[in-house]
């Protein structure tokens, strides 16, 4: 990883997009110290010297239009129109989510041309609210893992390059965490099915939301176990999440690809009877007065041993204590307690991976048989991916039964075998193709579901008795016991102690999401030894997520313990003057074109001469044009409206680069109006 460059400490009259609240952004974009086309030129920036071309690799496809999506929000803004509540502020999804005309690969070879039909339900209601896309964040194959490599490789940790930015089994998110912490946008959209938005979360400092079921709509997302899967918005601070929560937490009137809207069994309360009438009003710093709050002993090293113990790392451990003292100085009482949810049905805990392979699947009782753990890892992933496909409409993946099943999740050269089988949770991708036909039936016509569904929902009904019965108003708890090394894919000792219970996935296991418990994660502090973030989650009864949100807001107003990275500094060009620049009332852009040319000269070197046009139109003239190659400024010759580089830039000769790896150029023109355009060209 290169060398750290030196920060800007002194703002004077700036405001830097390092650590910038939607709010602080918001405001500039108002007051017109900046467009959203500038506000994008300086993310863009900052992912040119931090994630592209084998750095934190965390957003490994951009959208190619987002300067257009950008001016298309400047020119409302200029326009008089109505200003939405996102009017401007950039974003990004895990490549699991469906962007329109954009590729929607999962992380997967298999599917690395597969294209969107449409936005997802959540893309969707951002876009309307006038965010703008900066790009897809990286995950591995189907979201089946957390750090492995998939189709775009693995995002990499901005705090400390020799730990993961995610618990190697489970922080498929790892993109949206590390990109979302390292300021590459105002935050990012990501997902769980067991831990992988939590993880990520803790691993980076963010605060993450694992909502209860239903409550935000899934649909247009590429789904895992549908049982399990939900969105997880990613956000620097809670005040942030509740700003997006407004937003994409209301009411889809389609369900198709949404499994627990869509199933029959299980009646959802309606989302009217759960979200507040605005998450603003959840912002009170004295909500945790008089609450009662448990934490597992399991997770904080005071627990009978379990058969897959839990080793809680001493840095972590030290964390804790401080947050029980900022828990109880707000007024909460911190109660230490036996953790039934975990020993009763968390399997993984219950498995001695050291002595057996056995089935790490739900305990079995009623309603929860052999053939349903089977069918759940099985013909549901199945039914729910051909679903998928049959729904988007790519002529080029019409089925399931269409795809390559040895592309869907291939071991990387040179990788460890994943330890799944041990836990008894591996999937077979041939026989999950296999097991589609145009005859196959419906999701819900899946033998066993009706009963197991109504199981979950008793179990997760035992955990709410159990709280009840001890009066607690939630527990909290480390999101996890310790941090896996950056080459756990590669050394087995590193391996070893990446897939022990604790850290292999976020504390509470596949159980918190399986059963539909609502979490949110907030930054706990950083380890002192290895200088890596942990996470405190708070975690309740089913449809309390307004009381969680309460409490962590309470607690993070207090503790203020998130950190800037330490390998994503803030860049000169990151601050936003804090004068008004931009004429309101319809004043136009100037606009900007550009054209790369590459040529390999005579000792092999590839050389880049970059063009292009740019018209001042009604802007009073042009006040500056910049170009920049892979973030560095370009001397350009300016004769009258026409521009090119001064000399020939010197390029990576090699072809048929990866988009993350190739050039990126960009042309930013800004008139004496205030309104500014730009174009973005990625050269292999």
């Amino acid at each position: 990883m290169a060398s750290i460059p030196d920060p800007v400490s002194d703002h004077g009259n700036g405001l830097s997009i390092v650590e910038a609240s939607i709010n602080e952004i918001r405001r500039a974009l108002d007051q017109g110290w900046i467009t959203s086309v500038e506000l994008v030129s300086k993310y863009l920036h900052r992912i040119a010297v931090y994630d592209r071309q084998g750095k934190l690799n965390s957003i490994p496809v951009l959208n190619l239009s987002v300067f257009e999506d950008a001016a298309a929000s400047d020119h409302r803004r200029a326009s008089g129109l109505p200003i939405r509540l996102l009017e401007g502020i950039p974003f990004t999804v895990k490549d699991s989510y469906k962007v329109k005309g954009m590729t929607v690969a999962s992380g997967s070879p298999a599917f690395r041309n597969l294209v969107a039909n449409e936005d997802a339900f959540t893309v969707q209601m951002l876009r309307d609210a006038g965010a703008v896309l900066i790009g897809k964040t990286n995950m591995p194959p189907m979201a089946a893992g957390g750090m492995q490599r998939g189709v775009y490789g693995r995002a990499e940790s901005p705090y400390n390059k020799d730990y993961l930015t995610a618990a190697f089994a489970s922080g498929s998110s790892n993109g949206s965490a590390t990109s979302t912490a390292a300021s590459f946008a105002a935050f990012g959209m990501a997902e769980e099915t067991v831990s992988s938005g939590r993880s990520p979360a803790s691993n980076n400092g963010l605060v993450a939301h694992t909502p209860s079921r239903g409550l935000i709509s899934i649909r247009g997302n590429w789904p895992l176990y549908p049982t399990c899967d939900v969105v997880v918005p990613h956000t620097r601070n809670v005040q942030d999440l509740l700003e997006i929560l407004d937003i994409i937490m209301v009411k889809d009137e389609r369900t198709a690809g949404d499994f627990w809207r869509a199933q029959p069994f299980v009646a959802l309360p309606p989302l009217s009877d759960v979200r507040p009438s605005s998450f603003e009003s959840l912002t009170n710093t004295k909500t945790l007065q008089g609450k009662r709050i448990g934490v597992p002993k399991i997770y904080i090293g005071k627990s009978k041993p379990l058969d897959n113990p839990i080793n809680t790392r001493q840095s972590i451990l030290d964390l804790w204590y401080q947050a029980k003292k900022t828990l109880e100085g707000l007024g909460a009482t911190v109660v230490e307690t036996e953790f039934p949810l975990i020993t009763e049905y968390d399997t993984v805990s219950t498995v001695n991976p050291a002595k057996s392979a056995q089935s790490a699947n739900m305990s079995i009782s009623d309603g929860i048989t052999e053939e349903w753990n089977s069918i759940e890892r099985r013909e549901l992933v199945a039914y729910a991916w051909d679903d998928f496909l049959r729904q988007n409409g790519d002529p080029a993946y019409p089925s399931l039964s269409s795809v390559d099943a040895s592309q869907i999740f291939p071991r990387p050269p040179g990788a460890l075998l994943d330890r799944y089988r041990k836990l008894g949770a591996p999937i077979s991708y041939s026989a999950v193709v296999s097991l589609v036909s145009e005859d196959r039936g419906s999701i819900n016509s899946l033998p066993g579901m009706e009963v197991a569904l109504s199981t979950l929902e008793n179990r997760r009904k035992s955990f709410e008795f159990w709280l009840q019965s001890e009066n607690f108003d939630c527990i909290v708890f480390p999101a996890n016991a310790d941090v896996g090394r950056a080459d756990t894919d590669t050394n087995e000792a590193s391996a070893d102690a990446a897939w022990k219970n604790g850290v292999l996935y976020s504390n509470g296991n596949r159980v918190i999401r399986h059963l539909g418990i609502p979490t949110i994660t907030v930054p706990m502090g950083i380890m002192e030894d290895t200088q890596m973030p942990v996470g405190l989650t708070f975690a309740g009864k089913a449809y309390d997520d307004t009381k969680l949100l309460k409490y962590a807001f309470a607690y993070e107003e207090k503790s203020r313990n998130r950190r800037v990275p330490k390998w994503t500094p803030e860049l000169e060009s990151d601050l936003i003057q804090t004068q008004t620049r931009v004429v309101k009332g319809g004043a136009s852009p100037p606009i900007v074109t550009i054209e790369g040319q590459k040529r390999v000269d005579g000792n092999g070197r590839a050389l880049l001469r970059l063009s292009g046009t740019f018209e001042v139109g009604e802007t009073d003239g042009v006040d500056t044009l910049v170009v920049t190659v892979d973030g560095k400024s370009v001397a350009i010759v300016i004769q009258g409206e026409n521009w090119e580089t001064e000399s020939d830039i010197e390029v990576d000769a090699t072809t048929g680069k990866a988009e993350i790896d190739k050039t990126m150029v960009i042309a930013l023109v800004l008139g004496k109006n205030g309104r500014s355009s730009a174009k973005l060209l990625l050269l292999d």
